[in-house]
């Protein structure tokens, strides 16, 4: 006679997994959404926000390859290199769960804007801008350009952002984009760890 004692908990148990992998998957498909929906082009009074290109790397080098900025942020490699230039372009810029924007002036890049996907919390907003453009409201201006584009779309309930709390500039921008703080922890990866780091969020405004 075969024991039939623990069937009933392992047919618990592989529904909840099963269930648990359908959520996941649903997740997924959902961010995958989200980011399908988001223009390949966005313009704003003094810019355009389009998909990176290869010709983008000598300036995306020259401008990301800065200490001052690697040093706020979780995910820039410091030093900047053409190799690291070439692999945002061609391999980040391409994956599912990202959807960066070039920041250009005039046909100049000059800073990346976007979002990553996650399967379990909201897009999360991330950029930077090269020095020399620093202090002209160019990052309020195409933060604004994305989160209108996104929130257009209505598949957009709510999204994230992070900075640290040193990072006045930065959570200027949020703010004035709109973003409230949700609260602080400390950061984990890149310029950003170990540093005490403030979660913000904005939610789909009403009149979309």
């Amino acid at each position: 006679m075969s024991d039939t004692s623990n069937k009933p908990q392992t047919a618990a148990a592989g529904t909840k997994a099963e269930a648990r992998a359908l959520a996941e998957a649903a997740a997924r498909l959902s961010a995958r959404r989200q980011r399908d929906a988001l223009p390949l082009r966005i313009v704003t009074p003094r810019l355009v926000l389009r998909a990176p290109i290869r010709g983008d790397v000598p300036d995306l080098v020259r401008l990301a390859d800065n200490r001052r900025i690697a040093e706020v942020l979780a995910r820039l490699p410091s030093p900047y290199t053409r190799a690291d230039g070439i692999a945002f372009v061609e391999i980040f810029a391409q994956r599912p769960d990202e959807r960066p924007y070039a920041i250009t002036l005039k046909e100049q890049f000059v800073g990346v804007v976007g979002l990553t996907f996650h399967a379990d919390a909201p897009p999360e907003l991330g950029y930077w801008l090269g020095e020399p453009y620093w202090g002209q409201g160019l990052m309020s201006e195409a933060v604004k350009g994305l989160l209108d584009a996104a929130f257009a779309t209505r598949l957009y309930p709510r999204i994230r952002a992070q900075a640290l709390a040193s990072n006045a500039g930065s959570l200027n921008v949020l703010e004035k984009a709109g973003f409230v703080r949700l609260g602080e922890g400390t950061g984990t990866t890149g310029g950003c760890a170990g540093k005490p780091t403030i979660t913000l969020e904005r939610e789909q405004p009403r009149w979309t």
